[in-house]
């Protein structure tokens, strides 16, 4: 299926098109941070050789989401050390619905999903080699993986918070570790941080200098952020806009830095004075990040005279398999963290990514596409279950004498 690009992916496109023609990275005539430029950028550099198609970047979204399968079996791989387990964990992945229908647009999801499950096999190799030199470098490459993701969708940028935190709890495990004192421990942990940070700053800080020479701001990555803020205080899982002025103050401004910025005051503001309202709110938002699997249809079957009849059943059918690949996930969490103590420390880290993500999205508006690049983790984890269930299974049906 090829729909018509609309929406974002239609922005994309004319964006990433004159990327490749050299008009620059603009918006109604003047340069923009609006929406991150890695994503039209990857694009553009595509293009430069191949000229403006969609068919070329959904080609490009199909290799990609290839590319994530073959991670996600070598993720696994190295988490569980069983082939099977990383076999089962790709062929879940694979057969999601939803990453299949995801390859018929021009969206971010692909290629930020695949630089951030690299980030993770990259991290992982640094924290296993076995000299200090060798996981230095490990761990640099990670961090501009990582700032390179940062750049097509800036949502793990504080995630060196959590990498602090994660490393203090569950790294290192050697025994002379375990005898060093708590503060020591952290130090260790907050230098892997600072350094896998310092290099994913490496990697934005092209974007940053482009966004200060052009829009003579200083902007990190994108200027979209205020404004989805203050969305967020007005809806949990969809999207809100309002052109009413009274309601929505931000239509008012064309300048999109100073609309950033009045969206960030006018969310915090709220959040100031309503907190118990925020907080409840914030719980719906998860609920909607996690309950459904059916944007992508929107996107794409809900376009098609042929589908659209049938988009109900589509949706049923799409959300029954997430829901099934979720709970493998689930029970792989449990079944591998209960089993295998001696690597929970690596079991920890996706886990940790989780856990950061889904906070992130307890003030911003959610729903399942933002959820997608967290699949591949979840996948990771359905293979080992998908493996002992087979297991328990043939062992009922053939069981010891």
């Amino acid at each position: 299926m090829h729909p018509k690009q609309e929406a974002d992916f239609a922005w994309y496109y004319a964006r990433a098109t004159e990327l490749a023609h050299n008009q620059g990275y603009n918006w109604m005539g003047h340069p923009t941070a609006y929406w991150p430029i890695g994503w039209p950028l990857f694009l553009s550099l595509i293009y430069r050789v191949t000229g403006p198609s969609v068919m070329v970047g959904l080609v490009v979204n199909a290799l990609l989401s290839t590319g994530i399968v073959c991670l996600v079996y070598t993720l696994a791989r190295m988490l569980f050390r069983d082939w099977r387990a990383a076999f089962w964990a790709s062929a879940a992945y694979t057969l999601l619905p939803s990453q299949i229908v995801w390859n018929s647009v021009l969206g971010s999801e692909e290629l930020f999903t695949f630089l951030l499950v690299l980030f993770f096999l990259l991290y992982l190799r640094g924290t296993r080699a076995s000299r200090a030199e060798a996981s230095l470098r490990w761990l640099a490459v990670a961090g501009l993986s990582l700032g390179l993701a940062c750049d097509v969708r800036p949502i793990p940028l504080a995630f060196p918070a959590f990498l602090f935190l994660y490393a203090w709890a569950f790294e290192p495990y050697e025994s002379e570790a375990r005898r060093a004192a708590l503060w020591t421990r952290a130090l260790r942990a907050l230098g892997r941080a600072v350094w896998v940070g310092l290099f994913m700053l490496a990697a934005i800080l092209p974007v940053t200098i482009r966004n200060r020479i052009t829009m003579h701001h200083f902007v990190l990555v994108s200027t979209n952020g205020g404004t989805n803020l203050w969305q967020g205080v007005h809806v949990n899982g969809g999207y809100w806009w309002s052109y009413n002025p009274y309601v929505n103050p931000l239509v008012k401004v064309s300048n999109e830095v100073v609309k950033n910025e009045l969206g960030e005051h006018l969310a915090e503001a709220y959040i100031l004075h309503h907190p118990w309202k925020t907080f409840l709110n914030g719980w719906v938002k998860i609920f909607d990040l996690y309950k459904d699997d059916v944007n992508a249809n929107w996107y794409t079957f809900h376009l098609s005279t042929q589908f659209q009849p049938h988009l109900h059943a589509i949706d049923t059918f799409t959300t029954s398999v997430y829901w099934l690949l979720m709970a493998l996930s689930l029970f792989g969490i449990g079944y591998t963290w209960a089993r295998d103590h001696h690597n929970r420390r690596f079991f920890a880290l996706p886990l940790t990514f989780i856990v950061y993500y889904t906070c992130f999205f307890f003030f911003f508006p959610a729903w399942d596409r933002f959820r997608y690049p967290l699949m591949p983790l979840f996948a990771a984890f359905a293979g080992p279950a998908i493996l002992a269930l087979w297991r328990a299974l043939r062992r009922s049906i053939r069981p010891n004498p």
